[in-house]
């Protein structure tokens, strides 16, 4: 919850009052409000800022606290909101931050994450007003990436919540029960590593539907199914697959391959008469999705074909040790080129790589590096347009960037992957401007304006660092004023006048 306006905050420690004043470069100052109360506090050293430095709410109360190091932010800030209560801590280290960041609501802790030199990483934790953690995010390089989770007070987590790339992928609701206190659906349990131990689904509180169990390093080892409580016998689905040999007139083994009903399901693998692989085949379903060499322990190696359902090549390439190797195409169903590049050792993307439309016309350009984007990108449209362009450094946006999406053309530019500084939006068609505001760490902060595509203001309204904050004003596209929303920390507390009843829901 970023309710509070930290970078506001702490540009106000350099703010000065428009009367006269002497500045003491190395020495203690203070600054003062319009109203005669102190505003600011605290030592300078080569006329900035240096040292313990304090700033006030016109009210008088502390509003922030914290060291400069070499006028730079060093360790613990505070700040507190106009009451006096704790809202921030953030800890910093050469003007960036670095460790813990802890964000309080009403003077509750609310969230805990952890910065390394200004980017989010490692796991933020959010938290309930009665103190138990309720939801965990996992973040690398600043983005949302990886599995998190939902509690409940109890501490058993009711939601897997996955995340690829800083966007949410799914969700899946376990671990629940209905009012009259029966558990339904989805039930897992966990090893202590995080990985899966059972799988059960329940219906009215009775197993209907299958058991699993699973060993530490994720293998299936034990499944059931059940209907309405009752473990079933002979389930066709849970048959085990056949694996069936053929060999040579030596008695030596020709192939080995495992089937299901008949069906070809999984690798089968043929040997020379020396007992070398010398090929291997993939199957799902019967059909064939890839042929090459699949080693004693599983691993794909060397030349390798891979197909569509339908029997078209998918991809072409080389493995090593089941990661992909040196250059790679793609193809789309119809036999057209879908995308090419190279992979490094550890199947690791690196320089050039190309994408392409069904219809053969170029869709996207890019250049990676060590398996993360790196350098120029542009995605066009199918006629040949470009509609996505911008640089990439080290897996994130950096600099400016435009795209544009349906009627919509964004253009603004990122820090470290995240919008930073003020974006525009037009209207494709007509050039006017549909959207405008700035972003701090990809956040809005200030005032937003959004307009209709003839050009009258559609909404306006100030955000402080997310979160809407105080008057937003909504317009017909005549112009006229349709309703005025007050908003406090994101939260609508009145409209047209007004007071909107505050639930438990819209306050967290």
């Amino acid at each position: 919850m970023k309710h509070l306006a930290v970078f506001i905050s702490l540009c106000s420690l350099l703010s000065f009052p428009l009367k006269a004043q002497t500045i003491d470069p190395e020495g203690y100052n203070k600054f003062y409000h319009a109203n005669g109360k102190v505003s600011s506090e605290g030592p300078m050293k080569q006329g900035k800022p240096d040292g313990y430095w304090k700033t006030y709410h016109e009210s008088g109360i502390l509003k922030s606290e914290g060291n400069r190091k070499d006028h730079k932010l060093d360790s613990a800030w505070k700040f507190y909101d106009d009451k006096g209560r704790i809202a921030v801590v953030i800890n910093y280290l050469e003007d960036k931050k670095h460790g813990p960041k802890r964000t309080y609501k009403e003077g509750k802790l609310y969230s805990e994450e952890t910065y390394e030199s200004d980017i989010k990483s490692g796991v933020t934790r959010y938290f309930h007003k009665d103190g138990y953690v309720e939801k965990t995010v996992p973040y690398i390089k600043g983005k949302e990436e990886g599995l998190g989770k939902e509690f409940d007070r109890d501490g058993s987590i009711i939601t897997l919540i996955h995340y690829r790339n800083g966007f949410l992928a799914g969700e899946e609701r376990i671990n629940r029960k209905d009012r009259n206190n029966r558990r339904q659906g989805m039930w897992k349990t966990f090893y202590e590593s995080g990985a899966v131990h059972t799988e059960t689904r329940y219906r009215d509180d009775k197993v209907d539907g299958y058991y699993k169990e699973f060993s530490p390093t994720g293998d299936l080892i034990k499944a059931e199914k059940f209907v309405e409580g009752e473990v079933q016998k002979n389930v066709k689905e849970l048959v085990k697959l056949d694996t069936r040999n053929e060999f040579y007139e030596t008695g030596k083994l020709r192939t080995s391959g495992t089937y299901k009903d008949g069906i070809p399901e999984g690798i089968t693998r043929e040997y020379d008469t020396t007992g070398k692989i010398i090929n291997a085949k993939l199957f799902r379903d019967g059909y064939l999705m890839g042929e090459g060499i699949y080693d004693e322990r599983g691993f794909q190696q060397g030349p390798w074909k891979e197909y569509h359902p339908t029997g078209q090549l998918r991809a072409q390439g080389v493995y090593e040790d089941g990661k992909r190797l040196g250059d790679w195409v793609f193809y789309h169903q119809n036999g057209k080129l879908e995308q090419k590049g190279k992979f490094l050792k550890g199947g690791k993307p690196s320089g050039d790589w190309k994408w392409y439309y069904e219809s053969g016309n170029l869709l996207r350009e890019e250049k990676y590096s060590r398996g993360l984007p790196d350098g120029p990108m542009v995605e066009y449209n199918d006629s040949g347009m470009v509609i996505k362009k911008g640089e990439y450094l080290e897996g994130e946006e950096d600099g400016f960037w435009f795209y544009e999406v349906g009627e919509i053309r964004a253009e603004g530019s990122y820090k470290n992957g995240r919008r930073d500084g003020l974006w525009k939006a037009t209207w494709l068609k007509s050039g006017k401007l549909q959207s405008e505001g700035k972003f701090v760490d990809d956040n809005p902060d200030g005032v937003h304006s959004y307009y209709y595509e003839s050009g009258r203001l559609m909404e306006e309204g100030k955000y402080i660092v997310g979160l809407k904050e105080g008057t937003w004003k909504r317009y017909d596209e005549d112009g006229v004023l349709i309703n005025t929303t007050i908003y406090r920390d994101g939260v609508e507390v009145k409209i047209d006048g007004l007071k909107v009843p505050i639930t438990e829901a819209s306050v967290n």
